[in-house]
């Protein structure tokens, strides 16, 4: 029976295996967080473009509450706290669309998919199948669920470690990569968080020196005759207008920066509590149905692959060495048909010696007396 050849040259296939697994996808020139960071920012632009200019500011007819945004830095503080809630709202979708890749995989119909076990021979089937599940399932955008990215990596690499030891070591990497990734995606909303106090405090040292030079400005310019009371009424109002933008910049970075901490705090704890889960469901499902008994087939395949090998290589050499012998073996016909044409002279040569010394006028051995 001839020895069958591996498939070496399939697509993201080891070498030998043959398993067509599907091309990892090139990750985006810009990641999904910066995008979502990009659309909250136009959004939290047209949404202040809308306060201030459409709704509800222009409707609002009592003073007090109308002085409180009527400046530069609250302006710029209500501007911020949009655009981090937008953030927010994009990474609640996110969240959203992650609990619902968990929910389709802890599914009785996925979950079916594993009861078989998972052996590094069927590996790449089962991973082509989970894909075609979870299409036919509706589930959205679930290539870029954390889970589903974990189980078709540990499903990439179980023919290639060494037995559970190592697919828990990829688990404990896989694990720590995605939450420096939850980290690091919250940290332009980290700098919301603290920009956003520091603005409150920059409009209160703006108020606090309008104020102080207010002050200072009537008291230079006042002649201290009958138009003193009025110069202190204007130079008043002045002051309590600088203080009134300190403390209310002050008051509404506060007051915004509230919610946006609590919604923040909220989102990354059950991000926090979604990546324990999935975990869990590795630990659970995936690790407990593996099994590298198959190892021994794999070792099977490749030793007929390296006996084909082996034939091949002999297979080559005969065939150079081929010309050679049959080159040797032209060379020892033509000497024995030399040989045979000689063969008569050196008998017929040996003959006429034979003869010639038993005639009686041959040649005889001297006499020894």
């Amino acid at each position: 029976m001839e020895p069958r050849q591996p498939n070496a040259s399939a697509p993201g296939s080891g070498p030998g295996f043959g398993f067509p697994f599907p091309p990892p996808r090139r990750a985006p020139l810009l990641g999904q967080d910066n995008l979502d960071l990009l659309k909250a920012l136009f959004l939290g632009v047209f949404a202040t473009a809308l306060v201030y200019e459409v709704f509800p500011l222009p409707f609002i007819e009592d003073r007090r509450i109308l002085v409180i945004f009527e400046n530069w830095v609250s302006e710029t503080i209500v501007g911020m706290s949009l655009w981090s809630l937008f953030v927010l709202l994009f990474k609640w979708l996110g969240f959203s669309r992650e609990r619902t890749a968990l929910r389709a995989f802890t599914a009785p119909g996925t979950a079916a998919l594993f009861h078989g076990g998972i052996h590094p021979r069927n590996a790449g089937a089962l991973a082509a199948e989970l894909r075609d599940h979870l299409t036919r399932a509706k589930v959205r955008r679930f290539a870029d669920a954390v889970l589903f990215r974990r189980v078709d990596r540990i499903l990439h690499h179980v023919r290639s470690v060494p037995g559970k030891s190592g697919i828990n070591e990829l688990l404990d990497y896989q694990a720590q990569i995605d939450l420096k990734r939850l980290d690091s995606s919250y940290t332009v909303l980290n700098v919301f968080l603290w920009a956003i106090p520091i603005l409150g405090f920059i409009g209160t040292v703006l108020g606090i020196a309008q104020a102080v030079n207010e002050f200072a400005s009537f008291i230079q310019t006042t002649d201290g005759g009958v138009q003193f009371n009025a110069q202190m009424r204007t130079a008043l109002a002045g002051v309590t207008n600088g203080l009134g933008i300190a403390f209310n910049t002050t008051f509404i970075a506060l007051v915004l920066v509230i919610p946006i901490m609590v919604l923040a705090s909220v989102l990354q704890k059950s991000e926090e509590e979604l990546l324990l889960a999935v975990e869990e469901f590795c630990l659970e499902e995936l690790v407990p149905r593996m099994s590298f008994v198959a190892g021994a087939d794999v070792v099977a395949e490749t030793f007929e692959a390296h006996l084909h090998r082996i034939q091949q290589l002999s297979q080559t050499w005969l065939g150079q060495f081929e010309p050679l012998v049959r080159s040797l073996s032209l060379q020892v016909d033509m000497i024995r048909h030399q040989m045979s044409g000689i063969q008569p002279l050196i008998q017929e040569f040996t003959d006429r010696l034979i003869e010639s010394g038993a005639k009686p006028g041959g040649p005889r051995d001297p006499d020894p007396s």
